[in-house]
C-alpha cells in the first residue's frame, strides 16, 4: 500500500493542499512493476484519483481515493460516541516521527499532516493495518470519519465483513471487507 500512496502523491498538487482523504477503494493481489496514476473526477471541491499497479498482464493493484475540501474547519463536527463492538485486534499510537517519516517517503505534502500536532494520514494509518494484521492480499473500503492525530492511540476492532477504527468511544474510520 505504502508504493501506491507514493504513486499518489505524484499527482497533481492541487489535490494536496488542504484536501481530506474521505474513502478508499484498495485492492492488492500481487506484486506491480509498473504504476499508473489517473484522475477519475475533478470538481470544484471534490475529486477521485487512482492509482493502478500492474505485473506486465494484469492489474494486481488498486488503490482509489475519494478527496473533499471540507467548508468547515477539519474536527469542527460533532463526534457521536459509542462502544465498539467485536474483537480488539490492534492498538497503536502515532508519533509526530512516523507521520514525518510517511510525509518524507510518499511525498504527501499536504498542511493537515505538518507541525507539532498533524493530523495522520489515513493512507498511512491503512498501510499500517495491513503491516499490522499481515496481509499480503486484500479487498477494502474505507470510509474515514474523524480525524486521528499524532498521539491518540488508535483501537482496531473486526466485526462481521468490517473493520472499524476508533479514537477513545469515537470511530475513526471503517473497512468494509
Amino acid at each position: 500500500m505504502l508504493e501506491l500512496a507514493h504513486k499518489l502523491a505524484d499527482s497533481d498538487s492541487k489535490f494536496f493542499g488542504g484536501w481530506v482523504l474521505a474513502g478508499v477503494e484498495a485492492h492488492i493481489h500481487g506484486q506491480a512493476t509498473e504504476l499508473e496514476n489517473r484522475v477519475l473526477l475533478t470538481k470544484e471541491r471534490k475529486c477521485i484519483i487512482q492509482v493502478l499497479g500492474t505485473d506486465q498482464q494484469q492489474v494486481v493493484k488498486e488503490l482509489k481515493v475519494f478527496l473533499v475540501l471540507p467548508k468547515q474547519q477539519l474536527g469542527s463536527k460533532a463526534k457521536v460516541a459509542e462502544v465498539p463492538t467485536g474483537k480488539m485486534l490492534v492498538k497503536h499510537v502515532f508519533s509526530v516521527q512516523e507521520v514525518r517519516d510517511y510525509v518524507a517517503y510518499t511525498g504527501d505534502e499536504n498542511i493537515i499532516h505538518q507541525g507539532e500536532h498533524p493530523v495522520i494520514p489515513g493512507l498511512c494509518m491503512a498501510a499500517w493495518l495491513q503491516q499490522a494484521l499481515r496481509l499480503t492480499e486484500l479487498d477494502w473500503r474505507i470510509s474515514f470519519l474523524a480525524p486521528v492525530y499524532a498521539g491518540d492511540e488508535l483501537a482496531v476492532y473486526a466485526a462481521e465483513q468490517e473493520l472499524a477504527a476508533y479514537v477513545g468511544s469515537f470511530k475513526v474510520f471503517a473497512i468494509k471487507l
